[in-house]
């Protein structure tokens, strides 16, 4: 039983929408037709498993679904072929989709039938001679091998079962002669008598010309399209056929849909085609242009709707790209990762959480994640193996006796798209607070110019980029968010910044090497300076573990300013900074808090006591894993005693602060 993806009920609901708007061939066309609708996110964001969630749903009438990545490059037509052998399938109460005119194409361009070119009479006879009886040069076994890689090839999702699966090898759809003949060839006729057409489509598809192959590839997908027409002319139905396209980013998903749009912006007239898209990389799909990093117009599954592409379409349309419909999937909620992880909840109640919070329900990472702390449950200290889930191995492979560190993986599989220079210029630019400041500080004037000039683009494009989080007592364990937002007279610019999940294995990799981690916030530190920002000067001070001039800096601001809220804003806009070192497991976080304000502060500490064990621990708690156990966080009491003290002893007196208090209680 196919398992149903978390938080795509908005695309369930497009999807079913777009399945019912069957064309009426006895009316005037009408409408816009269908969108390709293509589903979005980052690598490990669910795709795929929508994908064959949709193709479940819709398994009782015609479907298919084509990998671009698992199979190797086709053209536009061997695609086109391969959809339509799934959906030619016979299903319960459901007459067969038949494709006469693209079987009689697909036929004629079989590499392995020779036409004479140089007697077009003699190439006539040897069509009408190879089209008068099937022809089967492949023995049974061969036979029953190529249809097997055929039903690998697209992937057929269905109901059924293996059962379907073994009935398609031995007896694959057919149809008769006849109505390939009498159909395909009344198409086929136009300027050129029927016979005379396939000769010179057969010759066509021996050509090495681009322009020739590409001439091939449209008039078989045009074959493809007016099947299609013509098997619900022919016939009325109740839902549209589902073509389920997976990694059309990857070599020839662009240029099968490309030319898909191109031949019904030809036609004039809807088709009875849903194609339903799953791309990482939107700089591959032509949607409607939006601001923003990634350039491209892009809806949530809340917002997703017929009724909201249509009035998207810009009128008159400027090009085909208001035909592409781009849903972003969205990240797993707190409760779908407690769903999620209802089985370790019972006994490691910390561990759903914990996963939300680290990848900020990233669904592959939450799955990682669970299935790690999975192997703690019965374990002694839980906590601490907890607060060290990045540092556990993967499971074994077959050429280990076990896996990298968590960490390690996660990186790896999330960034395998890029190249090493982008890898590695990325691991500094994480640094920064926000990516474009990353950019400007010019972080990337020692790569390569390759890097420097695609880094931005590839990271907008492949969606790690994301809006900022409120920087509140919420992101710290405590309640609230969102309440500091327009209360500074000079605000963070509040630019996109990297995803958090891929920014804490980042951050990860760069604390590695400690002379880097310091030449790097240097720079930006240096940069901010120039160019007036003093916040984000002080969040790189506090990387740099600068405590002393941090603290004395928000003791100052606590004396001098008016309003509260706005001191808040700042000091949690400071403390967000990252650390080098953002978890010890074996130690507790309110410990170390002591510690690190001994260690990196010992003149702030000896002056502003309570200030500077507020500021390492806010700064400590921006990291989940300080925050167990989960029901209560060990840091939330010394930050609500900090906060109350500061409030009852700060000149003037604060009652603002008080409140702030009890957000931690």
């Amino acid at each position: 039983m196919t398992e149903r993806p978390l938080g795509i009920q908005g695309i369930e609901a497009l999807y079913e929408e777009c399945r019912t708007r069957v064309p009426d061939h006895k009316a005037a066309p009408a409408g816009h037709g269908l969108p390709a609708i293509v589903l979005v996110g980052p690598r490990g964001s669910g795709k795929t498993a929508a994908l064959k969630w949709l193709g479940h749903l819709g398994s009782r009438r015609p479907h298919a679904y084509f990998d671009f990545d698992s199979a190797a490059p086709r053209r536009p037509h061997e695609v086109a072929g391969r959809l339509a052998y799934g959906l030619s399938h016979r299903l319960p109460r459901q007459t067969p989709l038949l494709f006469p005119r693209l079987t009689l194409g697909l036929f004629v361009v079989d590499p392995e039938l020779f036409l004479d070119a140089t007697d077009p009479e003699r190439a006539k006879k040897q069509l009408r001679r190879a089209l008068r009886g099937p022809r089967d040069p492949h023995p049974a076994a061969e036979r029953v091998v190529a249809v097997a890689g055929l039903l690998q090839d697209i992937n057929l999702v269905r109901i059924p079962g293996i059962s379907l699966l073994a009935s398609l090898i031995r007896q694959p759809p057919s149809m008769p002669l006849r109505v390939t003949r009498h159909t395909g060839f009344a198409w086929y006729s136009g300027p050129l008598a029927a016979m005379d057409a396939l000769v010179e489509l057969n010759q066509l598809s021996r050509s090495e010309d681009p322009a020739d192959r590409a001439a091939v590839d449209r008039r078989l997908c045009e074959a493809f399209l007016a099947d299609l027409r013509g098997e619900y002319a022919r016939r009325q139905r109740d839902r549209n056929c589902v073509v389920l396209l997976d990694n059309i980013d990857a070599p020839g998903g662009r240029e099968f849909l490309d030319l898909l749009m191109e031949l019904r912006d030809a036609a004039g007239a809807p088709d009875p085609l849903l194609a339903v898209a799953g791309a990482a990389n939107v700089g591959r799909v032509p949607g409607m242009f939006a601001t923003g990093p990634a350039g491209v117009r892009l809806r949530s599954p809340e917002q997703a709707g017929y009724a909201d592409w249509e009035r998207s379409i810009p009128d008159p349309p400027p090009n085909r790209s208001w035909r592409w419909y781009c849903v972003r999937l969205r990240g797993l909620t707190a409760g779908e990762t407690a769903q999620l992880g209802t089985n370790i909840a019972t006994r490691l109640p910390d561990a759903p959480l914990l996963a939300h919070r680290l990848t900020d329900g990233h669904p592959w990472g939450v799955r990682q994640l669970l299935t790690a702390s999975a192997r703690i449950v019965g374990r002694e200290g839980p906590e601490a193996l907890l607060r060290g889930v990045l540092s556990r191995t993967t499971p074994a492979t077959a050429d280990a006796d076990e896996g990298p560190p968590l960490e390690a993986a996660a990186r790896e599989y999330l960034l395998r798209d890029l190249t090493d220079d982008q890898r590695r210029a990325l691991v500094e630019c994480c640094a920064a607070r926000e990516f474009d400041a990353a950019c400007d500080a010019g972080l990337l004037d020692r790569f390569p110019l390759h890097t420097r000039d695609s880094l931005a683009r590839v990271v907008a494009t492949r969606l790690l980029l994301t809006d900022p989080v409120p920087q509140d007592a919420e992101t710290r364990g405590g309640r609230g968010s969102g309440y500091l937002e327009r209360v500074h007279p000079h605000p963070l610019r509040g630019g996109s910044v990297l995803h958090p999940w891929p920014r804490l294995l980042l951050l990860r990799e760069l604390a590695a090497v400690p002379d880097r981690w310091t030449a790097v916030h240097g720079r930006l530190r240096t940069w901010h300076t120039e160019h007036g920002h003093p916040l984000d000067v002080l969040y790189h001070s506090l990387a740099l573990h600068e405590v002393d001039e941090v603290v004395e800096h928000l003791a100052r601001r606590l004396a001098e300013l008016s309003d509260t809220e706005v001191w808040l804003y700042e000091l949690y806009a400071v403390t967000a900074a990252p650390l080098r070192e953002p978890v010890l497991p074996e130690q507790s976080a309110t410990l170390r808090a002591e510690q690190l304000a001994a260690e990196l502060a010992p003149r702030a500490f000896a002056a502003h006591t309570p200030l500077t064990l507020l500021v390492l621990s806010l700064w400590l708690a921006s990291d989940p894993r300080n925050r167990l156990p989960g029901a209560q966080p060990e840091l939330n009491r010394t930050i609500n005693a900090m906060f109350q003290y500061l409030a009852m002893r700060s000149a003037p007196t604060r009652v603002g602060l008080l409140h702030e208090a009890a957000k931690y209680a």
